[in-house]
């Protein structure tokens, strides 16, 4: 049984149950957090689960558990766990950051010492930052548990699945995840298409270039949604011009595992992916040498190009993900003469999204579009 009383400043907590040889104490700065534990601890005792940290409190002697560096790097060469590669930097990070730290030392106290550490930073971390590091941590506590569970054993429980929803966020709402709400106005077009076909600004020596292929890969990209390396990964084979569509192999399957789909192509852009690949072979674009290696180093390069190609056009607030942004606006205002070509699952499809929540937080629709729905 739990109970919370007010001790100066802060709130005790404490916890009763048979399952505990003693009772377990520890203090919250908030009352809130206090209950929402208190609740949690209920429900797990009544279960006859007793969470890491309270089970520590049993044990007065004995080995003591291995290091987290340890467990992470077991954890990331366990063939069965098949790590992403996106997650690897966010460990290294945390191997940083927690040095000399045991596995008994993971109690619900230290993770929300961590978190409030992050929250006081010099340069404050934002709540997306923040679950990012909380969920590669937890993936290894909970890898750790399951396989140093004994048979038969039900494994210990994963404190930082305890956390109350919205750890993340700060109190004061001081710092927010940044929410990508930028449209491409036809002007934008306009002077982003100049720069690319060389047209020099008056203030500047020299045009920003004209490259035909580079052209094509923001018309692309725009016109469809393809994600960066998608579009410069294109083989001429994935491309079905006279069918009006691209066999894409997605970049964001589950663990970088390869996510097929089926991207169409309007008109436009059809045209001129039939003539620019018409008796090629091989890649669409000469930008990636086609290794492993270079995925990054071309990722980086092309993101780069965008980058000064949109501050030469005078738009800067924009980057090369929001011309996915702006693609998908388009496939969402896409009208024919029987009114909206797509629904909301279909844009998915297309767009290489499993929940319609991903179509929201993308389309960032402006009040003239949907003025224009009136006429």
């Amino acid at each position: 049984m739990s109970s919370v009383q007010k001790r100066g400043n802060k709130y005790q907590l404490r916890v009763t149950h048979r399952l505990l040889p003693k009772p377990f104490f520890h203090t919250f700065d908030d009352e809130v957090e206090a209950n929402n534990y208190a609740a949690i601890l209920d429900g797990w005792l009544a279960r006859g689960i007793v969470p890491l940290e309270l089970f520590e409190a049993k044990q007065v002697s004995g080995p003591a558990s291995p290091l987290l560096i340890e467990v992470m790097r077991a954890y990331e060469k366990d063939p069965n766990t098949r790590v992403a590669p996106t997650e690897l930097p966010t460990l290294a990070l945390l191997a940083k950051e927690t040095p000399g730290l045991r596995m008994s030392g993971i109690t619900f106290q230290w993770v929300n010492q961590l978190i409030e550490g992050y929250k006081t930073r010099e340069k404050k971390m934002t709540p997306g930052s923040i679950r990012k590091r909380v969920g590669a941590l937890s993936k290894v506590v909970a890898w750790y548990h399951r396989s140093t569970a004994k048979e038969g054993q039900q494994p210990a429980v994963n404190v930082l699945t305890l956390l109350p929803r919205g750890y993340s966020q700060y109190a004061d709402g001081s710092v927010r995840d940044e929410e990508r709400d930028v449209r491409m106005s036809a002007d934008d077009e306009a002077a982003v298409r100049a720069a690319l076909a060389g047209v020099k600004r008056p203030d500047k020596e020299r045009p920003w270039g004209n490259d035909p292929n580079f052209e094509l890969l923001f018309s692309l990209i725009i016109d469809t949604g393809l994600r960066l390396r998608e579009a410069y990964r294109l083989r001429v084979d994935q491309v079905d011009a006279e069918r009006g569509v691209l066999k894409i192999e997605g970049s964001k399957g589950h663990h970088g595992a390869t996510k097929p789909r089926t991207v169409p192509l309007k008109r436009e852009i059809r045209a001129r992916m039939l003539e620019h690949c018409k008796g090629r072979a091989g890649l669409v674009f000469p930008f990636w040498d086609g290794t492993a290696e270079d995925l990054k180093k071309c990722t980086a390069r092309l993101s780069w190009r965008f980058s000064t190609l949109f501050d030469y056009a005078m738009v800067p607030h924009f980057t090369e993900h929001d011309l996915r942004h702006e693609a998908c606006c388009r496939w969402v205002l896409l009208k024919g003469e029987r009114g909206w070509i797509f629904n909301e699952i279909e844009i998915c499809k297309i767009m290489g999204w499993k929940d319609t929540k991903m179509m929201l937080r993308y389309a960032s629709l402006r009040g003239e579009d949907l003025a224009d729905r009136l006429l």
